[in-house]
């Protein structure tokens, strides 16, 4: 079952998610011709919404399975989920929590039986406390018209492609590092995601998520500096 009206919304209630400029190309504006209008594209994503039944996904191990031409809906018209081999669409937590709320999916266990998305949630936060500020980022991130992949490890929570691209055939043009105010962040691992996203070749920024549950954007890159000693 999908979530009641009430849940995300009394979760979010205080989550007025800032429209911060989060780059897209260095000296763009994401809201620019070059990259498209967001709007146009959260509309277009919404008109498919209203038109389609939700998508049966079962639940297991954390993660949510779609099957056949449902899957093939869910991947191609939000770009979601992971293809497995035997033609499934693997979808992780923070994708299976967006869908839920826009209820775009039922889920059901391994024997059919309808699961309560509340309990799904549940289930998922026990597991990891930190899942809900992370999906306050992706969901943040989707609000703007990006399409979004889970990060590779070393603090990465997720890539970015540039509006337009697909995750499919293109590669992702920023890496964003999640961050909850009050926690903060050693050298160590500044450096470790820094020195990981110049290895990639892509623009790093900081998701930092405050204790009202507002999403605030930084771009982040390394400087160096010249050594002047013995200079006049």
């Amino acid at each position: 079952m999908y979530l009641d009206e009430g849940f995300f919304s009394n979760r979010l209630r205080s989550c007025s998610i800032r429209r911060d400029w989060l780059p897209d190309k260095d000296g763009e504006n994401p809201e620019s011709e070059e990259t498209g209008n967001p709007d146009d594209e959260k509309i277009a994503e919404e008109l498919t919404e209203l038109q389609e039944e939700p998508a049966e996904a079962i639940f297991y191990d954390r993660y949510g399975y779609v099957s056949g031409a449902e899957a093939d809906r869910i991947s191609q018209d939000g770009f979601y989920g992971t293809r497995l081999d035997d033609g499934r669409l693997q979808l992780d937590p923070v994708e299976m929590l967006h869908l839920l709320e826009r209820k775009r999916i039922l889920t059901r266990s391994l024997t059919g039986e309808q699961i309560e998305a509340r309990q799904i949630v549940d289930e998922l936060m026990k597991g990891d406390p930190d899942l809900w500020t992370r999906y306050l980022v992706f969901r943040d991130l989707r609000s703007r018209g990006y399409a979004v992949r889970q990060g590779f490890g070393g603090g990465i929570g997720f890539r970015v492609y540039a509006r337009g691209d697909r995750p499919s055939a293109a590669t992702a043009s920023q890496l964003v590092y999640v961050l909850k105010e009050g926690e903060p962040i050693s050298l160590q691992d500044l450096d470790m995601v820094t020195e990981a996203a110049s290895a990639a070749r892509k623009k790093l920024v900081f998701a930092l998520v405050d204790q009202n549950g507002e999403v605030n954007f930084y771009k982040v890159s390394r400087a160096t500096l010249r050594n002047r000693a013995g200079e006049q």
